[in-house]
């Protein structure tokens, strides 16, 4: 070895000496920075966490240690520290498969953060997570279900949205939860869940028949979930009308709702289970003629194709209302109301 090459290397150790006696080697940089994530401010925090992510990608030997402790405090942070460390946690898990379990345990744990922002982070995850693994046939559904009764609106929203996902890929599961959530006893689940069986009805018309009870039921017990579940109980229908004759009652009383969102919910569900079965539907069939002399025009688009599929299944039971079909083709107060009457009078026979 050359003086030049000796020389250099005493430079080296006398650096890194310097460096440890004064706090500033990566280890002591470290400690610092895991001190620093439970004690700062919530800003010092947050970038203590990014800077530990950083470091135990560099230095192998911290990796599991800092996973630890991000497992450890997760549940005491605040709100952006907690999902720096949710963040850094995903990121970390790639290095150390094994930590797996115990990073998605204190990922459920973060399901009762009080950081709305922290819980919508976590529902994202875990619907990944669940779509690329058997998670989403364990209690990883459960887990969702629970959710759609947060006080934060985009949390259960987005709660919704994951679990149509999830559900329409193990259909088997997705009935008995989707049964048990109907008839829970906060609206806000009963209230989504509807909203979940209606776009699974849409891809397993077939099986979702079989919980036409509940949503009959629910379309019956508050205003709340009419509009809703009217909604479902037409996509129903249109699998199984018969069984969607208990309905009939209480749709008939919605077209006279002084809501118009449930007038209109209500005759769209009546046209389409009569699309398929017209009679069981005939008795709506003088009301939606009624509704259409009714100054609520934002319903006669649905009202005028309400009759148009009854027409369509069975002519006579429309015959005598073609009249006002046919005059609402040209005294729509809209063009697309009369567009749907000149539909709804052609499918009628008239």
């Amino acid at each position: 070895m050359g003086l030049r090459d000796r020389f250099q290397n005493l430079k080296e150790s006398v650096s890194q000496w310097t460096e440890d006696i004064s706090g500033n080697s990566p280890d002591k940089k470290i400690e610092k920075n895991l001190v620093e994530m439970e004690s700062g401010s919530e800003i010092a925090r947050t970038a203590a966490v990014k800077a530990l992510v950083i470091q135990a990608q560099i230095d192998e030997k911290w990796l599991n240690p800092i996973i630890n402790s991000f497992t450890r405090v997760l549940p005491k942070q605040p709100g952006t520290t907690q999902e720096a460390i949710i963040d850094g946690l995903m990121e970390l898990r790639k290095h150390s498969p094994s930590k797996d379990k115990e990073i998605f345990e204190a990922l459920q744990r973060t399901f009762d953060s009080p950081h709305p922002s922290v819980r919508s982070k976590v529902v994202e995850i875990w619907t990944r997570f669940s779509l690329k693994s058997n998670a989403k046939e364990s209690d990883t559904i459960s887990d969702l279900f629970e959710i759609l009764s947060d006080e934060d609106k985009d949390v259960r929203y987005q709660t919704q949205e994951s679990l149509i996902k999830i559900l329409n890929t193990v259909p088997k599961a997705a009935l008995p939860q989707l049964k048990k959530a109907l008839s829970d006893d906060d609206w806000r689940v009963v209230y989504h869940s509807i909203v979940i069986l209606t776009n699974f009805a849409k891809k397993h018309p077939g099986p979702s028949v079989a919980l036409a009870p509940e949503v009959i039921k629910a379309f019956n017990s508050g205003e709340r979930l009419k509009e809703r579940a009217a909604e479902c109980i037409g996509i129903l229908g249109l699998s199984n009308p018969e069984a969607m004759k208990p309905a009939v009652p209480g749709l008939i009383k919605g077209i006279e709702s002084k809501s118009s969102e449930l007038r209109k919910a209500s005759s769209k569900a009546i046209g389409r289970i009569g699309s398929k079965n017209a009679m069981v539907v005939y008795h709506a069939v003088p009301k939606l003629a009624k509704a259409l002399k009714n100054d609520d025009w934002y319903i006669h688009v649905e009202v005028v194709k309400a009759l148009g599929y009854i027409g369509s299944n069975k002519p006579a039971l429309v015959k005598p209302h073609l009249e006002i079909i046919r005059n609402r083709t040209k005294t729509g107060a809209e063009r697309n109301i009369c567009q749907a009457a000149e539909w709804a009078l052609k499918k009628a026979g008239g």
